[in-house]
């Protein structure tokens, strides 16, 4: 007996070596992980507070912390109108995304008609065309139609459908909403609209959150598509205003830098306050995909 427990005692114990050596050698990748995605963004926090003597050398440790810069991005009454320029596409990117690629879903998924799943895979197969291959065309058409000096190629198609991927996300979320709701509502003489505002519209909140959140993520940082059809100046998004006026001119690259901090900022934000969201839209499509 006292054999089997001291055999049993040294098993216990390599056992915790073996799991505790695991632990370090994972926490350890995990921490340099995090050291090598993150040092860019601690360059960027460092060199946008760079004294002004500094500026001809590049150090991550200033000799003292100079704000001065974020207060003269903040007083620049352009950044505030490329602000709001970038804030008035969000809003109607999101009302084309989100609202209408859940409507294009619900017709899709709740609403039978011959042909339904052929459209679903025409729309589908749009997925499997390259942007660079659509770009030129699409131009193309734009230019023609007048609207290469405007806005509106930005998210006037997001309002015919919302895209195809989101529309996928959000079908396959609507499946898995069970068939008695809708039914039920269509014995009490509800039309599809009703279900669709009433019952379906409340039980895709996370995909819904999900969505607007990653639309907001990609035309805040979208340049590609300003900088192919945005050519006045006061029609410019951030991104593009930071390229285009911060990054090629001579301001001070402390100055540059902080105007990159502060777009940065409000991205940040919103995956702090929308993260358990996100996560949750995530697992939700895999579940009920």
């Amino acid at each position: 007996n006292n054999m089997e427990r001291a055999e049993n005692i040294s098993l216990f114990r390599n056992t915790r070596v073996r799991k505790t050596v695991k632990n370090v050698v994972s926490y350890f990748f995990l921490v340099l992980f995090v050291f090598f995605f993150l040092f860019p963004i601690f360059c960027l926090l460092m060199q946008s507070v760079l004294p002004d003597e500094e500026l001809s050398q590049f150090t991550l440790f200033p000799a003292y912390l100079n704000f001065s810069t974020y207060k003269i991005a903040l007083s620049d009454l352009q950044l505030l109108k490329y602000f709001w320029n970038t804030v008035k596409l969000i809003f109607l990117s999101i009302l084309g995304s989100a609202v209408m690629s859940s409507v294009t879903a619900f017709g899709l998924s709740k609403v039978k008609f011959k042909g339904q799943d052929l459209v679903f895979s025409l729309i589908l197969a749009t997925v499997f065309l390259p942007s660079t291959v659509t770009s030129i065309p699409l131009y193309a058409m734009y230019l023609k139609m007048g609207w290469t000096t405007t806005n509106y190629p930005l998210w006037v198609p997001l309002l015919f459908g919302g895209g195809a991927m989101n529309i996928f996300l959000m079908r396959q979320f609507m499946r898995g909403i069970p068939k008695t709701y809708s039914e039920a509502a269509i014995l009490d003489g509800a039309s599809n609209f009703r279900i669709y505002l009433n019952i379906v519209l409340p039980l895709i909140k996370p995909i819904f959150i999900y969505l607007s959140v990653q639309t907001f993520f990609g035309v805040w940082n979208d340049f590609q598509g300003p900088l192919m059809y945005l050519e006045e100046e006061s029609q410019y998004t951030l991104s593009l205003a930071l390229y285009l006026k911060y990054g090629q001119s001579n301001d001070p690259i402390n100055l540059t830098m902080a105007v990159g901090v502060l777009m940065m900022i409000p991205c940040a934000a919103l995956f702090a306050v929308f993260q358990k969201q996100l996560i949750e839209g995530v697992s939700t499509i895999g579940i009920k995909g």
